[in-house]
């Protein structure tokens, strides 16, 4: 106790090295939240989540313009919403979906009808598992990425690659949607591209912290490791 005190007291008087440090950390923790892309909603689909529209294989890719990020994230999370249409469902069905997020040059209106043209350099599995889980209408699909994706918009648009396998018993749930738009579109096989059209989705993020930042907090600890040696020397 004696020495963390003397750290925070040098001569009598507080270490401004140290509050500088302690201050930059603060203002470094990342700040997390759910950005929803798509709000509000004003139409509804049951691909490629919900059944019969989905088959068991087919693959379902969406993209969001950069526009609708302002900074880089880091996507912890999907979300998505069932406010629009009642089927009564009360499941979603067992199978395997496999999630894939990247950067990609295609926009809202440019995707291409070639799945693989489509996806990034920095594609990522982000999710594979079993959604399986009981339903009501209201409740909203959450999942937890196993694996983060570092999201940076100035380096182009978001793509969402979702393909699921093995899929069990045929439910009927439609996900929230947004028609009409200048930022969403998609593209599967029963439908070829939707320009304008896609699924609502919420974003869990972290921020991700600016490279000034992060030198200004390097500066601020080499200052308090100065500091300490002074002390204790």
């Amino acid at each position: 106790m004696r020495q963390a005190v003397s750290f925070i007291y040098h001569g009598g008087r507080r270490s401004p090295a140290l509050f500088l440090c302690l201050f930059l950390l603060t203002a470094m923790s990342a700040a997390a939240g759910v950005l929803v892309v798509g709000s509000p909603a004003n139409s509804d689909n049951s691909y490629p989540f919900g059944w019969p529209a989905t088959a068991s294989g087919s693959e379902y890719q969406q993209v969001y313009s950069r526009t609708q990020f302002a900074q880089p994230i880091t996507i912890t999370g999907l979300e998505f919403y069932n406010t629009q249409y009642n089927s009564g469902t009360s499941a979603i069905q067992s199978g395997t979906w496999t999630i894939d997020l990247s950067t990609t040059s295609a926009d809202w209106n440019t995707l291409s009808t070639a799945f693989a043209a489509n996806i990034g350099a920095d594609n990522t599995t982000v999710f594979s598992g079993n959604l399986a889980q009981p339903w009501a209408f209201g409740d909203t699909l959450k999942i937890l990425l196993s694996t983060p994706f570092t999201y940076d918009p100035t380096h182009g648009n978001l793509l969402m690659d979702i393909v699921p396998t093995g899929l069990g018993t045929a439910n009927d749930i439609a996900f929230d949607a947004n028609s009409g738009n200048q930022y969403l579109g998609r593209v599967y096989p029963t439908s070829g591209r939707d320009n304008g059209l896609g699924l609502v989705t919420g974003f869990d993020y972290s921020d991700v912290p600016e490279p000034s930042s992060l030198a200004l907090f390097g500066l601020g600890a080499a200052a308090v490791g100065l500091a300490r040696r002074r002390l204790f020397c």
